[in-house]
């Protein structure tokens, strides 16, 4: 390897109580090889077992896509605009720079991370709840950021260089499979305004331990928290998962401070630009590679691929100079003219597994409901951050009987 060290990331695990602790029958970890090391090769993206596709997945697929279309609607009824199927709420986007690290071992680099380079990104930060809640509520996070200037065939055959990943603050998702999200999606359907008897119906099912953990995630502010793209991805030849994890010095100091629940309505978008302001943001991008099916299956991701074992290396890092995250013009347009969805991308990154066979579809159709709702005839896909909208500074009324953080006066 030419004398390259391998970095294991600096942040490659989580504070979420329930996993891998054993005390759950259905569990997130396949028994038998916890005492092995790991085997030390890594599995080709088209060996077998790495993808089974059941008979009926298409017809899944196209239920849970029409489920989501009904959970957009209804929250149209309720605030007279068309959000995304999911990652509903933004909590702020930057512009910064992807740099892909130099000299990496041949398993790492592959795909567009086969050889050094920096690129322009822009990524948002969201919540991932179908309803739009509180701050303060406890639920999932997520980031999506989409990059610029990557060569290669693109799996849509599109004509920009554009490479996007999205990920959220928690290794495994409760919607595993197809079937198991129209599952999860009925129940929340059902009880779309008695959140507390979703939350009861959750908590009998087998998989428990999975499909509760979004109402169990502490409520770290969003530049210290781990991400994750808990689905698999073709690397190059291989397969991998990726995280990205707080890197700057200032971030990880907040690691273990966590939003109260009597915090203001909006104190995560505007900690998150308060920080954005005053801070250089630096994330460590890694990759976990696939070396075992029956410990890490791809078209289950209820099931981590344990860090100790399999752990996350460097690949490359993301860095924004000091910003205002919370732009008018810059929310809005990734709001509602622009998707990010990581089928858009290289071949070489094809998403793998049932879960992203889902996504393609879902996402798909939710862009277009979202985009005829709210009178757009198409998406923009943007080639550069030339084509981000000009910054305007964003103004906040002083609320009279609002608890909500106010971080601009009004002139």
């Amino acid at each position: 390897m030419n004398g390259t060290k391998i970095e294991t990331c600096p942040m490659g695990y989580h504070r979420i109580q329930n996993i891998h602790n054993g005390n759950v029958a259905s569990g997130t970890v396949k028994a038998g090889g916890q005492d092995k090391k790991a085997p030390g090769t890594y599995i080709k993206w088209d060996a077998p077992g790495v993808e089974t596709i059941p008979d009926n997945e298409k017809e899944t697929i196209q239920e849970v896509s029409d489920q989501f279309n009904r959970f957009q609607m209804m929250n149209f009824n309720e605030h007279m605009h068309c959000l995304r199927g999911t990652h509903l709420k933004t909590q702020g986007c930057v512009m910064g720079k992807f740099i892909v690290h130099d000299n990496l071992p041949p398993h790492l680099a592959q795909g567009m991370f086969a050889k050094p380079g920096s690129y322009d990104v822009i990524m948002r930060y969201s919540s991932l709840t179908p309803k739009i809640v509180p701050d303060n509520a406890p639920a999932p996070r997520g980031i999506g950021m989409k990059i610029f200037g990557i060569e290669g065939e693109k799996i849509w055959g599109e004509d920009k260089k554009t490479q996007d990943w999205t990920f959220n603050n928690y290794p495994v998702l409760e919607l595993r499979d197809p079937q198991t999200t129209y599952d999860i999606a009925d129940a929340l359907e059902r009880n779309w305004n008695d959140l507390p008897k979703f939350a009861e119906e959750q908590s009998k099912r087998v998989d428990a331990d999975v499909a509760t953990l979004g109402g169990q995630l502490p409520k770290q502010n969003m530049v210290a928290m781990p991400e994750y793209s808990q689905s698999a991805y073709r690397h190059g030849d291989y397969v991998a998962k990726y995280g990205v994890f707080p890197l700057g010095k200032e971030q990880k100091a907040l690691e273990d401070t966590e939003i109260k629940d009597s915090d203001p309505i909006n104190v995560i978008s505007q900690n998150v630009r308060s920080f954005h302001m005053a801070n250089k943001v630096t994330y460590t991008f890694c990759a976990q590679l696939l070396q075992d099916l029956t410990e890490q299956p791809v078209d289950d991701i209820g099931i981590e691929w344990d860090p100790k074992k399999y752990p996350f290396e460097q690949i490359a890092t993301i860095e924004f100079e000091p910003q205002d995250s919370w732009l008018p013009e810059f929310r809005t347009w990734w709001d509602d003219r622009i998707t990010v969805n990581s089928w858009h991308g290289l071949k070489v990154h094809q998403p793998l597994g049932s879960t992203n066979r889902m996504r393609r579809v879902v996402y798909a159709e939710s862009r277009k409901l979202r985009l005829r709702v709210n009178g757009y005839r198409d998406y923009v896909e943007p080639g550069g951050v030339k084509e981000v909208p000009a910054p305007i500074p964003a103004p906040q009324v002083k609320l009279k009987y609002q608890h909500a953080v106010q971080t601009v006066e009004v002139a």
